[in-house]
């Protein structure tokens, strides 16, 4: 697995879906307000941070690849500051962001998170206020994302689709990913559409997800093993990998199905991100010539890494071979 951490570096990745600005506010609490049941917060700082396909783009370049991203922000604070986030990561690799539309007076996805705790406490989320565009993408900039999707696509090695349920994709933009992934690999990860992605290279659903679409499909199942080849068989990918928390991840490949055990600390601090984490790994992996079973492997490793870490985060190659070898020990 080393040698395919080495081959991050240089892989080049598209990266196209749902584009979040992640903020956070966090304060000291310690007394409940006589005007109504609720805390009282004192501020102490706040930061931003990138999310849904931004906090892919910003994954993938921490593997010191770069992340060409296709998606939508307003023509407002909250996206001005997501573009200038993405395209000013210190990481080892770059985010390439001049194919995003920038669309006035549309509303960029944000996550207000609000965290609050008592003196010498760790801080709780307590609160989420998001804002949302007030309509769906209509079909002049679908098609507009449709065009940037081919064009990115003579400068990449492989996608990552970040589909949070925002209207990013309908079936003619799926249908173009599906006509890719029989060139390149395509991964998708959809919140809520793991089905209309049939035909692409993989698909990474979490286990509910996973387990809602084969409902759908009538299947039916023992384990998780049975569940992920089932999804394969039926929705024609090369790969189905289903995400399971703290109990690894199952892949079904090839008509093989591989079960890769968690690693790392079970004391976890956030799982805030952290399918996006395994998504671009993943992609990036597969983009530098790594075989899928290895891919997942190294993603799984990726998962372990940022859920040690507070809400949105990364891994580098230098954690990434430090959770290999503590595994190998």
């Amino acid at each position: 697995m080393f040698a395919a951490i080495d081959r991050l570096a240089g892989a080049r990745v598209g990266v196209v879906g749902d584009l979040v600005a992640d903020r956070y506010v966090s304060g000291q609490t310690d007394r409940v307000s006589r005007e109504a049941p609720v805390l009282i917060v004192r501020y102490e700082a706040e930061w931003f941070r990138p999310g849904g396909a931004a906090n892919v783009a910003a994954n993938i370049a921490a593997l010191g690849a770069t992340a060409c991203v296709v998606g939508l922000v307003g023509d407002d604070e909250a996206g001005r500051q997501l573009l200038t986030t993405m395209a000013d990561t210190d990481a080892g690799g770059a985010v390439e962001c001049r194919h995003v539309i920038v669309a006035p007076g549309r509303t960029t996805i944000t996550k207000t998170r609000f965290l609050a705790g008592a003196r010498l406490t760790s801080r709780q989320q307590v609160l989420r206020l998001d804002r949302e565009p007030s309509t769906r993408p209509d079909e002049k900039l679908l098609a507009q994302l449709r065009d940037r999707i081919a064009s990115v696509d003579t400068e990449v090695d492989a996608w990552v689709v970040s589909d949070y349920g925002y209207g990013a994709f309908d079936e003619a933009s799926r249908a173009l990913l599906r006509e890719i992934a029989s060139r390149k690999p395509v991964v998708a990860d959809s919140r809520y559409d793991t089905l209309r992605f049939q035909g692409v290279t993989v698909v990474k659903p979490n286990e509910e997800e996973a387990e809602s679409a084969a409902r759908s499909l009538g299947l039916t199942f023992e384990n998780e093993c049975e569940l992920a080849a089932g999804l394969a068989a039926r929705l024609g990918v090369k790969a189905a990998v289903v995400t399971l928390g703290n109990k690894g991840m199952v892949l079904s490949a090839d008509g093989r199905v591989v079960r890769i055990p968690a690693v790392g600390s079970e004391e976890i601090v956030d799982l805030t991100g952290a399918g996006d984490s395994v998504a671009a790994l993943l992609g990036a992996a597969l983009a530098g010539g790594a075989d899928m079973e290895t891919a997942c492997r190294l993603a799984n490793h990726a998962g372990a890494v940022v859920v040690m870490k507070e809400g949105a985060a990364t891994a580098s190659p230098v954690e990434l071979r430090a959770s290999v070898a503590a595994a190998a020990r």
